[in-house]
């Protein structure tokens, strides 16, 4: 059991290591910032008592598949995602989320399959809704609805003792909060402001869920 833990842990740092080096829309992420790392800590533990909304990119994609029809999300097979390392990723995001005691309330999705598989994966459920949806080359109006309509999930404080995770694209984010949301699988933590908006917190890159957990809990997130 000792040998079979070291090397599932392994693989699970391999997969969020490999995904943090992927080409992200032409922009190539080396990996964090070691400037983060204090703040991702006090994020991390800030998540413990709940009230934050966490915007999280889907995890890592297979990119040689595209999206071909953005009109019809029904079908997964005509869209691009998730590799094998970002399905792992996602399992790994859970898992470290689990252990680290994390209070997870509502998850709300884009309707495309990378984002739901991600949901799915990391959190065990998902609420899918079209104003997550992937809004690239959308005309002026639609582009507008949508950053409005994430504006209005970033303000909106979640249930009590919990954090609503929110999750979804690269564009979407950038309209409503200035951000590109890099690499795959990172989260952007929010606090909302009621009647005011929301705050911007910090990022949380894919793979420090997994550094912050605590030795003793290790062995009951990553054992099956």
């Amino acid at each position: 059991m000792p040998g079979y833990y070291k090397y599932h842990r392994l693989f699970l740092c391999l997969a969020l290591i490999a995904a943090a080096a992927v080409q992200v829309q032409g922009v190539a992420y080396a990996g964090p910032d070691p400037s983060e790392e204090p703040q991702t800590a006090s994020l991390i533990q800030a998540l413990k008592s709940g009230g934050f909304v966490v915007y999280l990119r889907h995890a890592a994609t297979d990119r040689t598949q595209v999206d071909q029809d953005r009109n019809d999300l029904t079908t997964c097979t005509s869209q691009r995602n998730l590799s094998d390392t970002g399905r792992a990723q996602a399992r790994a995001i859970g898992e470290a989320v689990s252990a680290l005691r994390i209070p997870i309330g509502s998850v709300i999705t884009s309707p495309y399959c990378r984002c739901q598989d991600t949901a799915e994966l990391a959190f065990g459920k998902s609420e899918v809704t079209d104003d997550l949806r992937f809004g690239l080359g959308d005309d002026i109006q639609q582009t507008a609805h949508l950053s409005q309509a994430l504006k209005n999930m970033l303000s909106t404080p979640p249930a009590p003792g919990t954090n609503t995770v929110l999750v979804s694209h690269t564009a979407n984010l950038k309209e409503a909060a200035g951000i590109w949301p890099q690499p795959e699988g990172a989260a952007f933590l929010f606090r909302p402001l009621p009647g005011v908006g929301f705050e911007y917190i910090g990022r949380v890159p894919p793979e420090a869920w997994i550094q912050q957990l605590p030795a003793a809990s290790v062995t009951s997130a990553f054992i099956e």
